[in-house]
């Protein structure tokens, strides 16, 4: 069950996964192979390297 995702899937979000996701009527439609149908390329992610010292938790004041 997806409640949050990013609104076109493409550009970055698209690199990074193997396989695009499937779209049907606003819903993304389930894998029909094994698993959880989100395989990561981590080629593409290692050109991505996470550079900060804390994790993005702003949506709360004080997050936990």
């Amino acid at each position: 069950l997806i409640q949050e995702s990013i609104l076109t899937w493409d550009g970055f979000h698209a690199e990074v996964l193997k396989s695009p996701l499937q779209w049907q009527d606003g819903y993304i439609i389930p894998p029909t192979e094994p698993g959880l149908g989100v395989e990561l390329d981590e080629k593409v992610l290692a050109n991505y390297p996470y550079k900060g010292n804390k994790l993005h938790l702003e949506m709360a004041e004080n997050p936990i």
